[in-house]
C-alpha cells in the first residue's frame, strides 16, 4: 500500500510512517523540512492522490482543513482512506495559550463529520492523540510517541473491511 503523510519528519508522523515502514508499505513523506508546505494544497494533493491513504497530519493553521477537503474531493467515491490526527483538547476545551490551535482543530473535526456524512469514500477516521510525547514540550506523563503509534497501527489493522472505524481517542491524558 502506498501511504501519504504529512508531517513525517518528526513526532507522530515520525513514528506512523515508521509503523508502516516496518510493514513493507511505501512512504510518500510531506514535510515542511523537506519542502513540502502543506499550505500549498494543490501541489500536496497532487502528491497524495496516486496513494492509497493519506495520513492528514500536519497542521499549519487552516491548512488542514483545506487538504482535507482537497483529497476528499479527489478521491470522491474511491476505495482510498483518510486518516486525520486532531487532538484530544477539542474534548476538553481551549486553554488560553492555545486558543487559536484549539479553534483549528476543532474546525478539523467539523469538516470530518461533514465529509463522513457526505460519501463512504474515502474512509476517513478522526483520531484525537491525548498528551504524546513528541518533543521537549511534553510533560512526564505523556506516553510513548511510538508505542502509541504501534497500538494505532494495530487497532487500524484489526478492523474488518466491512467495519468503519470513525473516530477514537488515544493517550496518557485527557485533560489537555
Amino acid at each position: 500500500m502506498k501511504i501519504a503523510i504529512t508531517g513525517h519528519t518528526h513526532g507522530i508522523g515520525r513514528a506512523l510512517a515508521q509503523q508502516y515502514e516496518q510493514r513493507k508499505h511505501t512512504i510518500v513523506g510531506l514535510s515542511k523540512r523537506e519542502g513540502n508546505d502543506i499550505r500549498n494544497i494543490n501541489l500536496i494533493a497532487d502528491k497524495i492522490e496516486p496513494c492509497d491513504l493519506f495520513i492528514n497530519n500536519a497542521q499549519q493553521a487552516y491548512a488542514q482543513t483545506d487538504l482535507l477537503f482537497e483529497v476528499q474531493r479527489r478521491w470522491q467515491g474511491l476505495g482510498k482512506e483518510i486518516i486525520v490526527i486532531s487532538t484530544m483538547s477539542t474534548m476538553s476545551g481551549p486553554q488560553p495559550e492555545h486558543v487559536e490551535y484549539y479553534v483549528q482543530k476543532v474546525a478539523l473535526e467539523n469538516a470530518v463529520l461533514e465529509l463522513a456524512k457526505s460519501s463512504p469514500w474515502p474512509k476517513i477516521t478522526l483520531i484525537r492523540p491525548g498528551e504524546v510525547h513528541t518533543g521537549s514540550h511534553s510533560t512526564e506523563t505523556a506516553c510513548d510517541v511510538d508505542q502509541w503509534a504501534e497500538t494505532v497501527v494495530r487497532l487500524i489493522e484489526t478492523v474488518p473491511p466491512e467495519l468503519r472505524l470513525f473516530e477514537f481517542s488515544l493517550g496518557s491524558n485527557y485533560e489537555q
